[in-house]
């Protein structure tokens, strides 16, 4: 019931927003005004007012994730970030549940590529419990060695259920593929010969090497003051102590050459799901703007042109997308489909034509504004719900992007021109640099393939460990 009052809440408060103005093509976000502070531990603390919700939006961040992970302990990070919130010094992993449900609150914790984030939402009228909630998962963990065991099992378990769900595993199995042996290729929920070696003691000492204030970032955004937030963050965060921030080697991703065909060999499957694509460009590359364009046109939405040739004209499959994805040290670009076995190959043939397509005749000049006009549109209405501006503002100096980050997208967006997409789509949307990857059944869809590349037949168990 509190969580439907709740709900009420924020659609009457959302209502009352208005719309950030980003009509324009020259056209700035407009976004509360926002202030940093160091605490003297060394934590980062950015504080932004906004009165529209009754909420307050608690984002930490702290540098670590499959970046910093041994190579011998796959999906520790992940591992780590979830048992935060299973158990404290002062709270069991049930006691913290009730908590934050008896205040209608969240309480997330989860490890990226590059950090890990807790984030937690709660109503202004119940910020001293919550963020009692936030900070005691942050700075006391205890790991009980129970909750590790039932993690482990569920992780083992969820393995094996992976296998029978074909998008997941192409997904695991095409990260892996493309990042090689860089730690942004490995597999996030951890392996069967790693989650075994995953000992209390490890989780701890990682833990450990990464939760350091001078290590972490926390973003503040919602229905507060500044100087008594600031003083309730100091209360709850100025004793953490300081330590050594973990160094992460800057290593990019080592980029296909040629052509490469991988059948994950699934012999229960109808239909093919299909992954093509490369390594990508970082994420403070200044070409992403041009790429988030071109890749709108190409396949990043209902009217793309990758939906158009291989669903609507053809009635291949129901959803085709293509995507960048970008982090520290790199990223991929990835184009994803589906379709019956029988047809593979031709599914394969169009999406591989678009991909040529742009690449030599770019992009119209009616397909670039209707591009520019729905990025703009969309990431403005995104910024109005507190708990995806915290996120983005977050992001935005987690990663040293441009202070005007959140301002100028729009207008950095609407700056792009045909000439831009005829520079860079060539170089970062790759043709004949490909990593093509299904998971199928190779009795059937083979023969298909001949002449893509050499081919390769990997076992299920091997693709998804």
């Amino acid at each position: 019931m509190k969580r439907f009052l709740i709900l009420c809440v924020l659609i009457a408060g959302i209502a009352a927003v208005a719309l950030p103005q980003a009509a324009t093509g020259a056209a700035d976000v407009q976004i509360p005004p926002f202030t940093t502070h160091t605490l003297g531990n060394g934590l980062t603390v950015v504080l932004m007012e906004y009165h529209q919700l009754p909420l307050v939006e608690l984002v930490m961040t702290v540098g670590g994730g499959r970046a910093l992970e041994p190579d011998s302990l796959t999906g520790l990070a992940s591992m780590t970030a979830e048992l935060l919130r299973q158990g404290t010094q002062t709270r069991t992993a049930t006691q913290i549940a009730e908590q934050v449900d008896f205040v209608g609150g969240v309480l997330r914790t989860s490890a990226g590529l590059d950090q890990f984030t807790i984030s937690g939402e709660f109503l202004t009228k119940d910020l001293p419990a919550g963020l009692a909630l936030f900070s005691d998962v942050i700075l006391h963990p205890v790991f009980p060695q129970e909750e590790i065991d039932r993690e482990r099992s569920q992780r083992l378990a969820t393995l094996e259920s992976i296998k029978e769900e074909p998008g997941n595993i192409a997904s695991i199995a095409y990260n892996r593929r493309v990042y090689g042996m860089h730690p942004y290729g490995r597999q996030a929920l951890g392996t069967h010969a790693s989650l075994p070696r995953m000992t209390r003691d490890a989780i701890i000492a990682f833990e450990r090497q990464t939760f350091v204030p001078n290590n972490a970032l926390l973003v503040v955004v919602g229905d507060f003051q500044e100087k008594a937030m600031l003083a309730s963050v100091e209360s709850a965060f100025g004793m953490w102590p300081r330590g050594t921030a973990p160094s992460v080697p800057s290593v990019a991703p080592k980029r296909i050459s040629g052509r490469h065909v991988v059948i994950i060999d699934k012999p229960d499957v109808t239909q093919s799901q299909i992954r093509i694509g490369n390594t990508g460009v970082d994420i403070l590359n200044p070409d992403r703007y041009t790429l988030q364009v071109a890749n709108t046109i190409l396949g990043g939405g209902f009217t793309s042109r990758l939906v158009e040739e291989i669903r609507v004209k053809r009635s291949l499959t129901y959803g085709a997308n293509s995507s960048f994805a970008s982090a520290r040290q790199g990223g991929t670009f990835t184009v994803s489909t589906f379709t019956k076995n029988r047809s593979l190959r031709t599914t394969i043939d169009v999406a591989l034509a678009e991909l040529k397509k742009i690449r030599e005749h770019g992009v119209s000049a009616a397909e670039l504004s209707k591009a520019q006009n729905y990025i703009a549109g969309s990431f403005a209405r995104n910024l109005q719900a507190p708990e995806n501006l915290a996120a983005q503002l977050s992001t935005m100096l987690f990663y040293h992007l441009p202070d005007d980050y959140l301002r100028g997208y729009v207008r950095r967006i609407h700056a792009v021109t045909l000439a831009d997409i005829n520079r860079v789509v060539p170089k970062d949307i790759p043709y004949d640099d490909l990593l093509i990857l299904v998971v199928s059944n190779p009795a059937e869809t083979r023969a298909q393939l001949e002449g893509l590349g050499p081919i390769e037949v990997v076992p299920l168990n091997a693709a998804v460990e």
